[in-house]
Protein backbone atom coordinates (compact mmCIF):
# COMPACT_ATOMS: atom_id res chain seq x y z
CA UNK A 1 0.00 0.00 0.00
CA UNK A 2 1.14 3.40 -1.30
CA UNK A 3 1.27 6.75 1.30
CA UNK A 4 1.81 10.27 0.30
CA UNK A 5 4.71 10.99 1.24
CA UNK A 6 4.70 14.35 3.64
CA UNK A 7 6.42 17.53 1.83
CA UNK A 8 5.77 21.82 2.07
CA UNK A 9 4.09 22.94 -0.42
CA UNK A 10 5.15 25.60 -3.11
CA UNK A 11 2.91 28.64 -1.11
CA UNK A 12 4.70 27.11 2.11
CA UNK A 13 8.38 27.86 0.27
CA UNK A 14 7.26 31.34 -0.50
CA UNK A 15 6.48 32.27 2.57
CA UNK A 16 9.55 30.85 4.01
CA UNK A 17 11.51 32.75 1.72
CA UNK A 18 9.99 35.95 1.38
CA UNK A 19 10.29 35.88 5.77
CA UNK A 20 14.13 35.15 5.32
CA UNK A 21 14.05 38.35 2.48
CA UNK A 22 12.80 40.46 5.37
CA UNK A 23 15.25 39.30 7.71
CA UNK A 24 18.03 39.64 5.79
CA UNK A 25 17.27 42.73 4.57
CA UNK A 26 16.68 43.50 8.12
CA UNK A 27 20.17 42.76 8.77
CA UNK A 28 21.43 44.31 6.60
CA UNK A 29 19.83 47.69 6.77
CA UNK A 30 20.91 47.38 10.74
CA UNK A 31 24.50 46.32 9.63
CA UNK A 32 24.93 49.65 7.40
CA UNK A 33 23.13 51.67 10.37
CA UNK A 34 26.13 50.54 12.80
CA UNK A 35 28.73 51.07 10.19
CA UNK A 36 27.79 54.38 9.43
CA UNK A 37 27.64 55.25 13.10
CA UNK A 38 30.80 53.96 13.93
CA UNK A 39 32.60 55.22 10.83
CA UNK A 40 31.00 58.73 12.07
CA UNK A 41 32.29 58.44 15.30
CA UNK A 42 36.17 57.58 13.89
CA UNK A 43 35.49 61.02 11.97
CA UNK A 44 34.52 62.56 15.26
CA UNK A 45 37.47 61.43 17.02
CA UNK A 46 39.99 62.24 13.84
CA UNK A 47 38.41 65.73 14.25
CA UNK A 48 38.64 66.12 18.19
CA UNK A 49 42.14 64.80 17.81
CA UNK A 50 43.07 67.14 15.31
CA UNK A 51 41.77 70.07 16.98
CA UNK A 52 43.45 69.08 20.90
CA UNK A 53 46.71 68.63 18.25
CA UNK A 54 46.39 72.27 16.96
CA UNK A 55 45.41 73.76 20.91
CA UNK A 56 48.55 71.65 21.91
CA UNK A 57 50.90 72.89 19.08
CA UNK A 58 49.80 76.71 19.40
CA UNK A 59 49.67 76.91 23.01
CA UNK A 60 53.37 76.13 23.04
CA UNK A 61 54.08 78.41 20.19
CA UNK A 62 52.35 81.62 21.74
CA UNK A 63 53.99 80.75 25.19
CA UNK A 64 57.12 81.55 23.99
CA UNK A 65 56.44 84.97 22.37
CA UNK A 66 58.69 87.33 23.69
CA UNK A 67 58.84 91.49 22.77
CA UNK A 68 61.79 92.36 20.47
CA UNK A 69 62.55 95.76 22.50
CA UNK A 70 62.64 97.08 18.54
CA UNK A 71 60.51 100.07 17.60
CA UNK A 72 60.77 98.36 13.69
CA UNK A 73 60.25 95.20 15.17
CA UNK A 74 56.82 93.31 14.68
CA UNK A 75 56.46 91.29 18.04
CA UNK A 76 52.50 90.13 17.38
CA UNK A 77 50.28 90.84 13.99
CA UNK A 78 46.91 89.77 13.48
CA UNK A 79 44.49 90.95 10.83
CA UNK A 80 41.61 89.78 9.02
CA UNK A 81 42.11 90.01 5.26
CA UNK A 82 39.67 90.66 2.93
CA UNK A 83 38.00 87.62 1.32
CA UNK A 84 34.51 86.15 1.11
CA UNK A 85 32.76 85.90 4.17
CA UNK A 86 31.09 82.96 5.88
CA UNK A 87 27.87 83.10 7.18
CA UNK A 88 26.53 79.85 9.19
CA UNK A 89 22.47 80.04 10.42
CA UNK A 90 23.09 78.14 13.77
CA UNK A 91 20.79 75.40 14.99
CA UNK A 92 17.79 76.52 16.58
CA UNK A 93 18.45 80.18 16.00
CA UNK A 94 17.77 82.73 13.14
CA UNK A 95 21.07 84.77 14.17
CA UNK A 96 23.80 83.93 12.01
CA UNK A 97 27.29 83.30 13.09
CA UNK A 98 30.18 85.20 10.73
CA UNK A 99 33.45 83.29 10.32
CA UNK A 100 36.42 84.71 9.89
CA UNK A 101 40.06 83.26 8.48
CA UNK A 102 42.62 85.38 10.55
CA UNK A 103 46.63 86.23 9.79
CA UNK A 104 48.56 85.48 12.68
CA UNK A 105 52.28 86.23 13.36
CA UNK A 106 54.78 86.70 16.61
CA UNK A 107 58.12 86.36 17.65
CA UNK A 108 59.93 84.22 20.05
CA UNK A 109 63.43 83.66 20.71
CA UNK A 110 65.71 80.80 21.38
CA UNK A 111 69.33 82.17 22.66
CA UNK A 112 70.93 83.75 19.59
CA UNK A 113 67.83 83.31 17.34
CA UNK A 114 64.66 85.35 16.69
CA UNK A 115 61.78 83.35 15.68
CA UNK A 116 59.38 83.90 13.34
CA UNK A 117 56.04 82.20 13.49
CA UNK A 118 52.98 82.20 11.34
CA UNK A 119 49.32 80.30 11.11
CA UNK A 120 47.01 80.84 8.21
CA UNK A 121 44.36 79.67 6.59
CA UNK A 122 44.40 79.10 2.43
CA UNK A 123 43.23 77.54 -0.63
CA UNK A 124 46.33 76.65 -2.95
CA UNK A 125 49.51 76.56 -3.31
CA UNK A 126 50.33 80.51 -3.02
CA UNK A 127 50.55 80.94 0.55
CA UNK A 128 51.89 84.88 0.70
CA UNK A 129 49.33 88.10 0.70
CA UNK A 130 48.30 86.71 -3.04
CA UNK A 131 47.25 83.51 -2.04
CA UNK A 132 43.87 82.51 -2.09
CA UNK A 133 41.39 82.46 0.34
CA UNK A 134 37.81 80.58 0.38
CA UNK A 135 35.36 80.09 3.43
CA UNK A 136 37.10 77.01 3.99
CA UNK A 137 40.64 75.86 3.56
CA UNK A 138 43.53 74.76 5.00
CA UNK A 139 45.59 76.24 8.34
CA UNK A 140 49.60 76.26 7.15
CA UNK A 141 51.88 77.13 9.64
CA UNK A 142 54.81 79.07 8.81
CA UNK A 143 58.63 79.31 10.55
CA UNK A 144 61.76 81.52 9.88
CA UNK A 145 64.76 82.81 11.84
CA UNK A 146 67.44 85.24 11.56
CA UNK A 147 69.91 85.90 14.28
CA UNK A 148 70.40 88.39 17.12
CA UNK A 149 72.74 90.76 14.33
CA UNK A 150 70.59 90.39 11.82
CA UNK A 151 67.09 91.27 13.36
CA UNK A 152 69.42 94.26 15.31
CA UNK A 153 69.68 95.64 11.75
CA UNK A 154 66.05 94.70 10.06
CA UNK A 155 63.98 93.86 13.20
CA UNK A 156 60.72 93.87 10.28
CA UNK A 157 63.04 91.43 8.16
CA UNK A 158 60.90 88.28 9.85
CA UNK A 159 57.26 89.90 9.69
CA UNK A 160 58.00 90.94 5.79
CA UNK A 161 59.38 87.36 5.00
CA UNK A 162 55.77 86.00 6.97
CA UNK A 163 53.81 88.28 4.41
CA UNK A 164 55.39 87.41 1.69
CA UNK A 165 55.71 83.57 2.68
CA UNK A 166 56.03 81.26 -0.52
CA UNK A 167 58.96 78.73 0.30
CA UNK A 168 57.27 75.24 1.07
CA UNK A 169 60.53 74.47 3.57
CA UNK A 170 59.35 77.26 5.71
CA UNK A 171 55.60 76.09 5.57
CA UNK A 172 54.27 72.86 7.51
CA UNK A 173 50.22 71.60 6.80
CA UNK A 174 48.00 71.50 10.14
CA UNK A 175 44.81 70.94 9.58
CA UNK A 176 42.10 70.93 6.43
CA UNK A 177 38.57 71.87 6.83
CA UNK A 178 39.01 75.18 8.88
CA UNK A 179 36.46 77.74 8.55
CA UNK A 180 36.72 79.25 11.71
CA UNK A 181 40.49 81.01 12.84
CA UNK A 182 40.20 84.00 14.69
CA UNK A 183 42.44 86.26 17.06
CA UNK A 184 41.55 88.54 20.48
CA UNK A 185 44.26 90.19 22.43
CA UNK A 186 43.56 91.21 25.86
CA UNK A 187 45.56 93.16 28.55
CA UNK A 188 47.17 92.20 31.80
CA UNK A 189 43.37 93.00 33.69
CA UNK A 190 41.70 90.37 31.27
CA UNK A 191 40.11 93.25 29.03
CA UNK A 192 39.42 92.92 25.49
CA UNK A 193 42.00 95.40 24.00
CA UNK A 194 39.69 97.33 21.75
CA UNK A 195 39.58 100.76 20.09
CA UNK A 196 41.65 102.34 17.43
CA UNK A 197 45.18 102.99 18.34
CA UNK A 198 47.33 104.85 15.70
CA UNK A 199 48.79 104.12 12.78
CA UNK A 200 50.51 101.10 11.72
CA UNK A 201 53.52 101.59 9.76
CA UNK A 202 55.46 104.55 8.99
CA UNK A 203 58.28 103.69 6.30
CA UNK A 204 59.52 100.39 8.34
CA UNK A 205 59.08 101.71 11.79
CA UNK A 206 56.17 101.09 14.20
CA UNK A 207 54.61 104.49 15.22
CA UNK A 208 53.30 103.27 18.27
CA UNK A 209 54.00 100.42 20.84
CA UNK A 210 50.84 98.68 19.81
CA UNK A 211 47.89 99.49 17.48
CA UNK A 212 44.59 98.09 17.84
CA UNK A 213 41.79 98.87 14.90
CA UNK A 214 38.18 97.96 15.72
CA UNK A 215 36.17 99.03 13.23
CA UNK A 216 36.52 96.64 10.73
CA UNK A 217 36.02 97.16 6.85
CA UNK A 218 35.73 93.68 6.74
CA UNK A 219 33.42 92.04 9.51
CA UNK A 220 31.40 95.36 11.21
CA UNK A 221 32.17 94.83 15.36
CA UNK A 222 35.24 92.81 15.13
CA UNK A 223 38.99 94.33 15.45
CA UNK A 224 39.76 94.55 12.03
CA UNK A 225 44.08 94.37 13.14
CA UNK A 226 46.52 94.12 16.20
CA UNK A 227 49.92 94.94 15.62
CA UNK A 228 52.47 95.41 18.76
CA UNK A 229 55.99 96.22 18.64
CA UNK A 230 58.90 97.75 20.75
CA UNK A 231 58.59 96.25 24.57
CA UNK A 232 54.88 95.01 24.21
CA UNK A 233 53.13 92.19 24.01
CA UNK A 234 49.78 90.73 24.81
CA UNK A 235 48.75 89.39 27.81
CA UNK A 236 46.64 87.13 26.76
CA UNK A 237 46.12 85.62 23.42
CA UNK A 238 42.28 84.18 22.36
CA UNK A 239 42.32 81.45 19.48
CA UNK A 240 38.58 80.13 18.00
CA UNK A 241 39.17 77.07 15.90
CA UNK A 242 36.64 76.15 13.80
CA UNK A 243 36.46 72.36 11.90
CA UNK A 244 34.47 70.86 9.23
CA UNK A 245 33.26 67.04 9.60
CA UNK A 246 35.26 65.26 6.99
CA UNK A 247 32.11 64.09 5.42
CA UNK A 248 31.04 67.78 5.06
CA UNK A 249 34.40 68.69 3.65
CA UNK A 250 34.54 66.09 1.28
CA UNK A 251 30.95 67.23 -0.27
CA UNK A 252 32.47 70.97 -0.05
CA UNK A 253 35.05 70.03 -2.29
CA UNK A 254 33.36 68.39 -4.85
CA UNK A 255 30.92 71.57 -5.45
CA UNK A 256 33.09 73.55 -8.03
CA UNK A 257 30.83 76.60 -8.20
CA UNK A 258 32.12 79.08 -5.24
CA UNK A 259 28.32 80.66 -4.30
CA UNK A 260 26.96 77.20 -4.37
CA UNK A 261 29.78 76.25 -1.90
CA UNK A 262 29.41 79.19 -0.18
CA UNK A 263 25.43 78.17 0.11
CA UNK A 264 26.18 75.16 1.35
CA UNK A 265 28.22 75.66 3.83
CA UNK A 266 25.84 78.69 5.29
CA UNK A 267 23.27 75.10 6.31
CA UNK A 268 25.96 73.51 7.99
CA UNK A 269 26.89 75.10 11.15
CA UNK A 270 26.01 71.99 12.87
CA UNK A 271 29.04 70.34 11.03
CA UNK A 272 31.30 72.46 12.66
CA UNK A 273 33.94 71.83 15.87
CA UNK A 274 34.59 74.49 17.37
CA UNK A 275 37.91 74.90 19.70
CA UNK A 276 38.97 78.10 21.74
CA UNK A 277 41.81 78.51 24.28
CA UNK A 278 43.24 81.31 25.93
CA UNK A 279 46.83 81.67 26.60
CA UNK A 280 48.54 83.46 29.13
CA UNK A 281 52.18 84.82 27.77
CA UNK A 282 54.94 84.76 30.30
CA UNK A 283 56.97 87.31 28.28
CA UNK A 284 54.57 90.40 28.86
CA UNK A 285 55.30 93.32 30.30
CA UNK A 286 52.57 95.12 32.68
CA UNK A 287 54.34 98.55 32.55
CA UNK A 288 54.63 98.57 28.78
CA UNK A 289 50.27 98.98 29.53
CA UNK A 290 50.53 101.76 31.65
CA UNK A 291 52.57 104.14 29.66
CA UNK A 292 49.94 103.84 26.86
Amino acid sequence: MWRRAAAFTLIEIMVVMVLLTVIVIGLMAMFNQTQRAFRAGMAQTDQLEGGRMFADLILRDLQQMAPSGQTNGVNFYAEIPNYPLLQQVLPGSSIPRTNVLENLFFLTRFNQTWNGIGYFVRTNSIFGLSGNLAPAGTLYRFETNVSVSQFDDRGELPYFTFLNATNRFSISKVLDGVVQFRVRCYDPNGTLLVGNYGSFLSGNNMTNNFVVITNSFVVPGEVQSYAFSNNVVPAYVEVELGVLEPAVLKRYNSIPDPITRSNFLANHAGNVELFRQRVAIRNVDPSAYSQQ
